[in-house]
C-alpha cells in the first residue's frame, strides 16, 4: 500500500527542451534540475512566482553592477537565470503551463537584460571613465543583441522540437548534454560573457566586447544565410 509520504514524492523526471544553449545545458540546467525536483510537490510555489523572482533577482543584479559590485552582480545575474530556467520545467512537468507563461517569462527576461545592461554600463562609466571608443562599444552590445533576437524571432522557418524527459539530477543532465547542445554562441551564451564571466573576472568591458564580437559575427552570418535563402 502506498503511503501518504510516497504519494507526495516528487517525480524523478523533468520535461525539458530537446535543444538548448551551451551555457544553459552545461552550466544552468544541472543546477536547476534538482531544485525543480524538490519544488514539484510544493504546490504553493507556482511557475509564475519563479518568473517574478527571476525578474527581482535581475533587478538586483543590475543594481549591484551600478555600484561596482561586479562579483555580486554576476552571482545575482546567474541566480536570476537559474530561476528563469526553472519556471518552464516546473510548469511542463506538472502539466500546468498556461497561455500567458511565455509572455511573462519574456517580460522577466527583458527586465533582467535591461537592468543589467543599464547597471553595468553606468557602473563602468562612473567608475572607469572609458574613452569614446569603449563607450560606443558598450552602447553597441545591447543594440546588436536586440537585432539578433528580433531577426531570429521573425524567421518563419524556425525549427521546433518536442521536449524530452530527463531524470532530475545534475549527473543525468550532464550525461545528455552532448545531444542537447545547439550551435555555440547563442544570445544566452553572450549574456553569460557580458554579465557573468567578464564581471566575475573583474574585466566587465572585455566581457562586453567579447559578447559584442560573438553577437555581431553570428548576426552577420545569420543575415547572409537567411537573406540568401529568402531571395532564391
Amino acid at each position: 500500500m502506498t503511503s501518504a509520504a510516497g504519494s507526495l514524492r516528487a517525480p524523478t523526471r523533468l520535461k525539458v527542451k530537446a535543444r538548448d544553449c551551451w551555457w544553459t545545458v552545461l552550466v544552468v540546467d544541472p543546477l536547476a534540475a534538482p531544485i525543480v525536483r524538490a519544488l514539484l510537490p510544493v504546490r504553493r510555489v507556482t511557475p509564475n512566482m519563479l518568473t517574478a523572482l527571476a525578474a527581482l533577482l535581475g533587478l538586483s543584479a543590475g543594481s549591484a553592477f551600478a555600484v561596482d559590485q561586479l562579483v555580486l552582480g554576476a552571482a545575482l545575474f546567474q541566480m536570476s537565470f537559474v530561476v528563469d530556467c526553472m519556471d518552464g520545467k516546473l510548469a511542463h512537468t506538472r502539466g500546468t503551463a498556461d497561455r500567458y507563461g511565455p509572455y511573462l517569462d519574456a517580460v522577466a527576461d527583458a527586465i533582467r537584460f535591461a537592468a543589467c545592461t543599464g547597471g553595468l554600463v553606468f557602473g563602468v562609466v562612473w567608475h572607469e571613465a572609458p574613452g569614446a571608443g569603449w563607450m560606443t562599444m558598450l552602447a553597441m552590445f545591447p543594440t546588436v543583441h536586440y537585432a539578433r533576437l528580433a531577426t531570429q524571432a521573425a524567421w518563419p522557418d524556425r525549427q521546433r522540437t518536442d521536449p524530452i524527459v530527463v531524470p532530475a539530477s545534475a549527473f543525468a543532465f550532464l550525461r545528455v548534454a552532448p545531444r542537447r547542445l545547439s550551435k555555440p554562441g547563442t544570445t544566452v551564451d553572450t549574456e553569460a560573457l557580458a554579465f557573468t564571466i567578464g564581471p566575475a573576472l573583474g574585466v566587465p568591458v572585455l566581457g562586453v566586447l567579447a559578447a559584442l564580437v560573438v553577437d555581431g559575427a553570428r548576426l552577420l552570418v545569420s543575415l547572409a544565410t537567411r537573406i540568401g535563402r529568402s531571395t532564391r
